[in-house]
């Protein structure tokens, strides 16, 4: 899922696999591939392991250059590169949080410690427990009273500290590992210093794995890698077949001409900006990146875009007279209405704000399904953005519950429009209840229910809260609710998917 940059001049498969299992890792044996990856290609990595001493690499003009700079010898360099690598890393704004060094050269005791303190911060108490136990099972009875009494005080940010400067005094006056003396020099800059897992730990495996599997619960990480692969796949998919991007066939008609022409290096150019609009750094207010990069996928959605030039270009596949009625092109076209609303809505308002990584992924991957032509079958980036939904979709949607909860849904529409005197009716464009040619009143659907029900609260201060995420989700449901079986369908096809790793969010 994340992509992880493995630096390390002493590999092999057997370690790979020992390491990072089945996980995506780009492996570089070198100081000089490992720069050259880092200065070239950082922006595919979410996640980067570092060796801190480099010394099978070979003497290049870069090495021998960067030796003769500090006045050691290629070897020296070589021997504590990996620290060359990190603040290459730290220069291109790469956050700390996501770097690791695995090496030997870092104190096994300093690496426990901080295991420690990572253990805490998670509140895993057996885990905590056992590193505890290890630590102060070589310490004096002097020592291990000082540690128990900051246990019962929990103080255990005094206790890590007091441990290291413990095993640092042991080490004084006598050599002390690269690591140790790079963690050092950050302390004496109040910084607090990268993390680093010693190799010969018995435990170093555990706790490297602890480390990925932290980051890969990061709903950000998740959003952020799903949209790469996202943009990367389908930007090839348009240059296999340039009839993939399906977003033509939205454009309105004048005269029977297309409104606008889209060629295809626009589109490649806004899936460009939609993979880089992200940063691998997470801002300290997430929402205001979400807002801006929402309005970035939904901009192209503009005037002459509508989702029913679907039905004027296809009748034959919304016809009421079909046996498949609604079966084949309804849930694209529930797509295209589901974000051309959204484009409105986050053009006037900040309703559906706070924004989080689920609504984010749900609009990206029906935007996607709704811009290009796609196999049913659910796609590899389409893999990784629903677990932003849900970690643990239901198994199955019962039919008979489904129908219950769309029926209370559309219900609880209706009080709401009832509350806010918003008549069920359709108007013209002078505000007149507008009637079929049997003199019958047209009533409005679900999505112009809750539009209706958004454009009387945008802007109004005293106005009830409502769950405009939750609308949406809903009209996914209302709007193929004479197709429901192919939401139901237990198969792994992307439509019934999706449908069961939204559905708990939408009714709850």
């Amino acid at each position: 899922m994340l992509k992880i940059l493995w630096v390390e001049d002493e590999y092999s498969e057997q370690k790979q696999v020992s390491w990072f299992s089945n996980r995506s890792v780009c492996v570089k044996t070198s100081f000089d591939q490992g720069e050259e990856a880092i200065n070239s290609c950082l922006a595919q990595f979410d996640l980067i392991v570092l060796d801190i001493n480099l010394e099978n690499s070979e003497h290049t003009d870069k090495v021998k250059a960067l030796a003769k700079q500090f006045k050691i010898t290629e070897q020296e360099f070589l021997q504590e590169s990996g620290m060359n690598l990190f603040l290459n890393l730290r220069e291109h704004g790469f956050p700390k949080e996501q770097i690791i060094f695995l090496t030997a050269n870092a104190d096994i005791n300093i690496s426990r410690i901080d295991e420690l303190r990572e253990s805490y911060r998670q509140g895993n108490d057996d885990a905590f427990d056992e590193i505890i136990g290890t630590i102060t099972n070589e310490l004096s009875e002097e020592s291990f009273k000082k540690c128990s009494e900051l246990i019962e005080a929990e103080d255990i940010e005094g206790l890590c500290q007091y441990l290291e400067n413990h095993f640092n005094n042991l080490n004084d006056g006598n050599y002390q590992n690269t690591y140790n003396r790079f963690c050092e020099a950050y302390r004496r800059c109040r910084i607090e210093p990268p993390k680093a897992i010693n190799k010969s730990l018995n435990e170093s495996q555990q706790h490297l794995n602890h480390w990925l599997e932290n980051n890969e619960k990061n709903d950000y990480l998740v959003l952020r890698r799903g949209i790469i692969e996202g943009c990367n796949f389908l930007k090839s998919h348009i240059e296999i077949d340039d009839n993939n991007i399906q977003f033509r066939d939205f454009i309105k008609t004048k005269n029977n001409q297309l409104a606008i022409d889209i060629p295809s290096r626009d589109i490649k150019n806004y899936l460009d900006s939609l993979s880089q609009f992200l940063a691998i750094k997470q801002p300290n207010d997430q929402n205001i990146q979400y807002r801006l990069f929402l309005r970035t996928i939904v901009h192209e959605w503009e005037e002459n875009i509508e989702a029913t030039s679907l039905k004027e270009k296809y009748p034959q596949f919304f016809s009421k007279k079909q046996p498949n009625y609604f079966a084949k092109m309804n849930d694209i076209y529930t797509f295209a209405w589901l974000i051309k609303m959204t484009r409105n809505w986050t053009s006037h308002a900040s309703l559906l704000e706070p924004l989080n990584p689920q609504i984010i992924a749900f609009l990206f991957l029906v935007n996607m399904r709704a811009m290009f032509r796609l196999p049913k079958v659910i796609q590899p980036y389409e893999r990784v953005l629903l677990r932003c939904l849900s970690l643990s979709p239901t198994n199955a949607i019962d039919f008979q519950n489904l129908n219950n909860n769309i029926s209370y849904a559309e219900k609880n529409v209706d009080g709401i429009l009832a509350s806010l005197k918003i008549p069920e009716y359709k108007e013209d464009k002078n505000g007149q209840q507008m009637f079929d040619k049997n003199g019958k009143e047209i009533l409005k659907n679900f999505g112009e229910k809750i539009n209706a029900i958004y454009r009387q609260n945008t802007g109004n201060p005293y106005a009830d809260e409502h769950n405009y995420k939750g609308f949406l989700l809903q009209y996914f449901w209302v709007n193929q609710k004479y197709s429901l079986r192919n939401l139901t369908a237990t198969s792994d096809e992307f439509l019934p998917t999706l449908a069961r790793h939204i559905y708990n969010d939408s009714f709850s």
